[in-house]
């Protein structure tokens, strides 16, 4: 699909370009959604650049992200989507900027940052007075939507510490079985998806900052107006503080998991703890009848009338005087 957005009186249009047609005037943004080889070949010849297909892309993402190709700058960050379904994924997407002509974006999925940013330029059109500007609302709608999607990970780690912590009883959300074992799984399965969403954030940080290191160095970049250019850095700024803010949520994460462990150590240890002293409980009704089952002849209370009531009340007397001393001292 072939998304162009021209500038027409002031007003940003919304085009849906065919691979046969030609390019409309006033064009300043062109957006490739899952193109086809043929809208590939289209674009190319229309701007004279050369599209990366989708394994450059994934390739380029690691080997090669950013580079220059005579008047057009490639550069290849890290996006996210599906970030709210608890499963974030990955994607590459390609920004190619043509000096004074315009931004091409190349995509095979659909982050949300795209179509918010869309929104707002459709109601505000300085958000589209060069390929730079968009390019600098592209980016600072996909650092704004990683700061959305920190701050409700934050968020879920306070609750997720104030349910460890201060919830000792079975409620909340997480405790709706009474199987602790069930709880603590399902705790470190929110921990497992956490850390996950932090790295996968952390990624498209790192990326999206390269990228505006390397735009920052291009030439075409220092001729650009003064108040685009402490966007950027504002922008840059932004992402540092948002890498800063996703180490510490990953410190606290790990925090989160070395505490369920020992959660579950001590619970363990609790559990070994009821069977010693259970054990240590029965060892002398366990003597007793042991003594007594033993089959010697010359053992004089088996042949007594009184010998086996007296052994079985001295087995409950043995098993209930250990059971009241472990009681006594907290032990159970």
């Amino acid at each position: 699909m072939i998304i162009a957005y021209c500038v027409v009186k002031n007003k940003l249009e919304r085009l849906e370009l065919k691979p046969e047609g030609k390019l409309p005037e006033g064009l300043i943004w062109i957006d490739l959604i899952e193109p086809s080889a043929k809208e590939e070949r289209f674009v190319e010849t229309a701007l004279g650049i050369n599209a990366p297909t989708r394994e450059e892309m994934d390739k380029n993402e690691v080997m090669s992200p950013f580079y220059q190709e005579g008047e057009a700058s490639y550069m290849t960050i890290t996006a996210l989507y599906n970030q709210g379904s608890g499963h974030p994924e990955s994607t590459a997407i390609t920004l190619i900027l043509l000096e004074n002509k315009c931004l091409v974006t190349m995509r095979y999925h659909r982050p949300k940052a795209f179509s918010h940013f869309v929104a707002r330029a459709v109601r505000f059109p300085d958000l589209c007075q060069g390929p730079e500007k968009i390019m600098e609302g592209l980016m600072e709608a996909l650092v704004n939507s990683i700061a959305d999607v920190l701050e409700k990970a934050g968020n879920e780690l306070d609750r997720l510490l104030k349910e460890l912590f201060e919830k000792p009883a079975l409620e909340g959300d997480l405790r709706k079985s009474n199987n602790s074992s069930q709880y603590y799984d399902q705790i470190i399965k929110h921990i497992g998806r956490m850390g996950n969403l932090l790295s996968k954030n952390r990624e498209s940080l790192v990326s999206i900052n390269r990228m505006l290191i390397f735009y920052s160095q291009l030439e075409y970049a220092k001729n650009i107006k003064r108040d685009n250019k402490s966007r950027f850095r504002v922008i840059a700024q932004e992402v540092h503080s948002l890498s800063e803010y996703v180490s510490f949520l990953s410190q606290r994460n790990s925090f989160l998991l070395d505490a369920t462990l020992g959660m579950i150590g001590v619970e363990q240890n609790m559990i070994i703890k009821v069977f010693t002293v259970a054990a240590a409980a029965l060892m002398p009704p366990t003597l007793i009848a042991s003594i007594y089952g033993m089959n010697f002849h010359n053992m004089p209370e088996i042949n007594a009338e009184w010998g086996y009531p007296i052994a079985l009340l001295a087995i409950v007397v043995s098993a209930i005087l250990p059971y009241y001393f472990f009681k006594k001292k907290g032990w159970l």
